[in-house]
């Protein structure tokens, strides 16, 4: 079988780099794996930024998939996200081969009944979907857009040979840590952690997206900000902020109140590293952490709750190391990148089957 792996990132950069130990596979939605399981990689790159002009992309991933199209079985996106023409096609009985796509949110009603009608007939174009929860599987199944064969519950996790390879250099030193690229409730953190002795380490990009971190710094947060949190605009590759985050103690996650899956990629990385977590409690997460031992939840934007669980970690150092080994031993038995790779592989030779 062969399969077009779509992203919008550079797909065969990556996945140079992940082959050297220098990028973890799991962000790679188990390309890394196919040939494990029989399956033929067909990689598919855009030559331009992704995110500055979506009809650009649209039109550009139809044309191109379309002079493409007997070089591959099916199409396997990480997103779908300038698929929309290919998808509409397929749902149109236009195209014919199967579409498989990572759905990140749930998928929603509108108000808008023209727009339901719409995104009803798009999803008919798409023949399997996965769902990094259950939560978001469910609620996507309730809007009635999707039918439940076509719902796929996955076990997404890290590559953990990627990160035994950074244990094996680890210099434990005495700071929280904060990474994450997206929605992230910095101003509830900051705050929390300024009325804590607790060191805390900020990684995040100047600018990510739509919002402007730096300038959220500078305009509220100058005022409380103490010498104990300390703040880093960056622009470094995955294995560098990982490393770093190899020494914290702990690993916090603050985000806003989002229905998605939001802080899942830092969670699984502090499970592969052994790291305690302290998280903002989001329903969507396919794993409670304090059901599993593995941290601590607050509510969202409470800053008396993080002080506490702040508190907590630093003061019972005993209890930390277990939630971290727990949460190792988590990715080990069932969030990991062979196992999901497995899965993935899984209903990608289905769908093969079935279109035969």
């Amino acid at each position: 079988m062969r399969v077009l792996f779509y992203h919008t990132i550079p797909v065969e950069t990556y996945f140079q780099a992940w082959k050297k130990g220098d990028y973890p596979g799991h962000l790679l939605y188990g390309f890394t794996h196919f040939e494990k399981f029989g399956i033929k990689r067909v990689s598919f790159e855009i030559p331009f930024n992704p995110y500055k002009n979506r009809l650009k992309l649209m039109c550009y991933n139809l044309i191109s998939i379309l002079s493409m199209f007997n070089q591959f079985d099916a199409i396997y996106g990480a997103t779908h996200r300038g698929l929309e023409l290919v998808i509409f096609l397929r749902a149109l009985g236009l195209f014919s081969k199967p579409i498989v796509i990572w759905h990140h949110t749930a998928v929603t009603n509108s108000s808008n009944k023209i727009r339901n009608i719409i995104s009803s007939f798009f999803y008919r174009g798409i023949d399997k979907l996965f769902f990094f929860s259950q939560p978001l599987l469910d609620a996507s199944l309730r809007t009635g857009k999707i039918k439940r064969k076509d719902a796929v519950l996955t076990h997404w996790g890290p590559d953990l040979a990627f990160y035994d390879s950074l244990l094996k250099q680890r210099k434990s030193k005495d700071f929280f840590i904060s990474t994450g690229r997206e929605n992230r409730d910095l101003i509830t953190l900051v705050k929390a952690f300024s009325e804590t002795k607790e060191m805390c380490e900020i990684y995040l990009g100047a600018k990510v997206g739509a919002v402007d971190y730096k300038s959220i710094f500078t305009m509220q947060l100058n005022d409380i900000l103490k010498t104990n949190v300390r703040i880093h605009f960056v622009d470094m590759e995955d294995k560098e902020i990982a490393l770093i985050t190899n020494d914290a103690k702990a690993i916090v996650i603050s985000t806003y109140d989002l229905p998605y899956t939001v802080g899942l990629t830092t969670l699984v990385e502090a499970m592969a590293l052994g790291l305690p977590v302290i998280t903002t409690d989001n329903m969507n997460y396919p794993i409670d952490v304090e059901v599993e031992k593995i941290g601590l939840k607050v509510p969202f934007g409470d800053i008396n709750s993080w002080k506490k669980a702040i508190e907590y970690v630093a003061i019972h150092p005993k209890e930390a190391k277990t939630m971290g080994e727990a949460g190792r031993y988590l990715a080990e038995r069932i969030y990991n990148l062979e196992h999901f790779s497995s899965e993935v592989a899984s209903c990608l030779l289905s769908v093969s089957d079935n279109s035969v």
